[in-house]
């Protein structure tokens, strides 16, 4: 069971004169950082999981995902012993979110996983709200999938826990604001309880992948099973 996280930005930016250092800190160093934490966690876990976990940390994603296709096509393990592949890429850790987003979820059994240990972790997982954008083909999960791979690129969810925050509006505003941008940095108004809650979703959905019965496996007759999976 391999996890997944880039750790590389975009660099300068052109526009800005003075600290003009794209900082990504939300994209994607809170995604390492969780990356980190999961497998600290596990690292102390009494009862290990019963497949072994690999953490990959790549770069040059912003680049056409270079790290993760140079791995994918040189593993440290044979590829055809990666069950899974959980993805983290810049996970919006500001608000206390309510549910969590598996893009690709839906092309596999992975969904039933990741849906079990959501709710282990007290919260739910909510389909890909943006369909058209094709975010399962366009961060480092991808690597693996066309290795065959069945993968999911997991973020928070655009549901809040406090009624009186609109996570999608906040998603937009990261966009709008901060994306590959100087503000991208620590200065922003993280919230730990949100980021402490996705590392046990995260920690949850490995543990289920690495102990469960079978492998995980393409849906069938899913399009990236039938192009990648034979």
């Amino acid at each position: 069971m391999v996890f997944s996280a880039h750790s590389d930005h975009i660099g300068f930016a052109k526009t800005v004169k003075k600290d003009n250092i794209n900082n990504g800190a939300m994209d994607n160093a809170s995604g390492t950082a969780v990356m980190l934490e999961t497998a600290r966690l596990f690292s102390e876990m009494d009862k290990k999981p019963r497949r072994s976990i690999l953490f990959v940390s790549v770069t040059g994603e912003e680049k056409g995902l270079l790290g993760a296709d140079y791995f994918a096509h040189n593993p440290t393990v044979p590829i055809e012993s990666m069950v899974a592949n959980v993805n983290l890429d810049m996970p919006i850790l500001t608000y206390e979110f309510a549910d969590v987003i598996a893009f690709g979820a839906a092309h596999s059994d992975m969904k039933g996983s990741v849906e079990q240990a959501a709710s282990n972790a007290g919260i739910s997982l909510s389909p890909d709200p943006w369909p058209a954008q094709a975010l399962f083909t366009r961060s480092d999960h991808y690597a693996f999938v066309k290795q065959g791979v069945p993968a999911v690129f997991l973020v928070p969810g655009l549901t809040s826990k406090d009624p009186e925050v609109d996570g999608s509006k906040v998603f937009g505003e990261f966009l709008s604001t901060h994306y590959h941008k100087p503000s991208d940095d620590i200065n922003q108004d993280f919230n730990w309880e949100a980021a402490r809650t996705f590392t046990n979703v995260n920690a949850q959905i490995g543990w289920t992948l690495a102990n469960q019965e079978e492998r995980s496996q393409w849906n069938e007759g899913d399009f990236f099973g039938d192009t990648f999976g034979q």
